[in-house]
């Protein structure tokens, strides 16, 4: 195993034990903050929290990938990055301190709407400013700080200021309160990890040179986000706020595992691809193998959450969040999805090679833009918009996978073979559960219920990890370390 390799399964150790941290503690802060808090408080954050993000990928300006990803960085060039992230990050907190009246006045919100729309501002100058810190962290492959940094700003910045906040009665500003605060500790944690100059560099050739590929990180990231939250926007529009809240509350239950693997991987991948980025052969490999890895995870997770919705959103949320597990499996499998194509999109941002993203972007906005307006015309609500969700990222998806297919010709075979495997497994722990449902329901309550379908779930996950050499995410996470040695090893004789 290659020194590179070493660190990169380290760092996917790292990252997913803290995805697993964080996932821990959102589970009961979920429960707590749902019965202090109601769905249209929900549902008044999320659009709240639409307009800030509009401008979120331009405030941070693609600045810690175009950290990672330069060939040689000197301090200069960070003084000129942090120079950047201070401008940018300025103007686009102005910039939407401005826009909140006419931002409330287009979602059709309530008045509250524009002070939460401005405190939720200040983020994005928090945000930015870390930017370059951030991607000091991952350019140094520094991931148990990059884990241990993720977490406590997570469990202390936001979940625990949230629900302090709720305890004594702030009600929806207490979700504010702890986005805010979760900005603020990842922005010093990090900077206290790295400790680097804060003279900004106002050299405008320079800031140029950055701004080429960040710029285009940036439009990326819109496109993404635009993608992403419209549907939140046409169903708090048209449906209603109390609507709203019950997509997103439904959309975290369906997504927030996933995110976790996801997003550990990708910010391990994206400093280990940049490194190899002019390898094509290693990262011909390196694609075939992380999409196995992850397809597998991601679909397998995928079938336990939709599989088990109705329970899940009735012990985590409780009753008055019912209307939420009919959205779960659909708005799951967009998510997985998603998080799949994320992984292409790390590929060609180490590569450099941004332009072509912003196409598939585009056009997959296009799909979801003329698919939701047909739904809402139609009169099919949230179900309508969902749908045109998965058609809008099913386009992207093959877009991606016929670009990748012919830059790397030999990883055509065992991808498509991954996805293959993917969902036919996904399926196998659907039909189990489903299974386990039809036996107990009626005669058991719900927490029964739900145990006996995760004891059965683990039972098929072991039962692949032991067992399952044919599956080629099995094989490559052996091969790659990254499981512990006593699930892989096999039984003794006798035994």
């Amino acid at each position: 195993m290659s020194q590179l390799t070493s660190v990169t399964v380290r760092g996917m150790r790292w990252t997913y034990l803290a995805g697993a941290a964080s996932a821990a503690v959102q589970i009961p802060y979920a429960a707590a903050m749902a019965r202090l808090l109601t769905p249209e408080d929900f549902g008044l954050m999320a659009l709240a929290y639409l307009v800030p993000r509009f401008a979120h990928h331009f405030a941070q300006g693609g600045l810690s990938s175009a950290v990672v990803q330069r060939p040689s960085l000197t301090d200069r060039d960070l003084r000129v990055i942090f120079a950047l992230a201070l401008t940018v990050g300025g103007c686009c907190s102005a910039a939407v301190w401005l826009l909140a009246p006419y931002g409330t006045e287009l979602i059709r919100g309530p008045a509250e709407l524009t002070g939460m729309i401005r405190a939720l501002a200040l983020g994005l100058l928090i945000a930015a400013l870390g930017a370059p810190a951030t991607g000091l962290l991952s350019r140094g492959m520094r991931y148990r700080a990059v884990a241990v940094a993720d977490f406590f700003s997570f469990a202390v910045g936001h979940c625990a200021v949230s629900i302090c906040s709720a305890l004594l009665g702030a009600g929806v500003w207490s979700l504010v309160y702890g986005t805010l605060g979760w900005a603020l500790l990842q922005t010093l944690l990090s900077y206290a990890l790295v400790r680097h100059s804060l003279r900004p560099l106002f050299d405008v050739r320079a800031m140029r040179e950055v701004m080429r590929f960040a710029g285009k990180v940036s439009v990326n990231g819109f496109l993404e986000y635009l993608t992403a939250d419209l549907p939140k926007l046409a169903i708090g529009r048209h449906v209603g706020v109390a609507a709203a809240g019950l997509y997103d509350r439904a959309a975290l239950l369906a997504s927030f595992p996933l995110q976790q693997v996801q997003q550990a991987a990708s910010k391990v991948l994206l400093p280990a691809l940049s490194r190899i980025q002019h390898e094509t052969g290693r990262l011909a490999s390196s694609y075939a193998d992380a999409t196995s890895v992850t397809a597998l995870v991601l679909f397998s997770l995928w079938a336990v959450i939709g599989a088990s919705s109705e329970q899940l959103v009735a012990l985590l949320l409780g009753g008055q969040w019912r209307g939420s597990a009919d959205l779960v499996p659909l708005l799951g499998l967009v998510s997985v999805l998603s998080l799949v194509a994320q992984f292409s999109g790390t590929l060609v941002e180490a590569m450099g090679s941004v332009g072509r993203k912003v196409l598939i972007h585009l056009v997959q906005l296009l799909v979801l833009v003329a698919g939701t307006a047909v739904a809402l015309s139609l009169g099919h609500g949230i179900l309508g918009v969902m749908t045109a969700m998965l058609v809008s990222q099913l386009v992207k998806q093959a877009l991606f996978s016929f670009w990748l297919n012919r830059l790397f010709p030999a990883a055509r075979r065992p991808v498509a073979q991954a996805y293959a495997q993917a969902v036919a497994l996904s399926g196998v722990i659907w039909c189990a559960l489903w299974s386990v449902q039809r036996a107990l329901q009626g005669t058991c309550p719900v927490p029964v219920i739900l145990a006996a379908k995760l004891a059965v779930a683990a039972v098929v996950a072991l039962s692949c990890v032991r067992y399952g050499t044919a599956l080629h995410g099995v094989r490559v996470a052996r091969e790659r370390g990254l499981l512990p040695a006593a699930l892989t090893r096999p039984p003794a004789r006798g035994q």
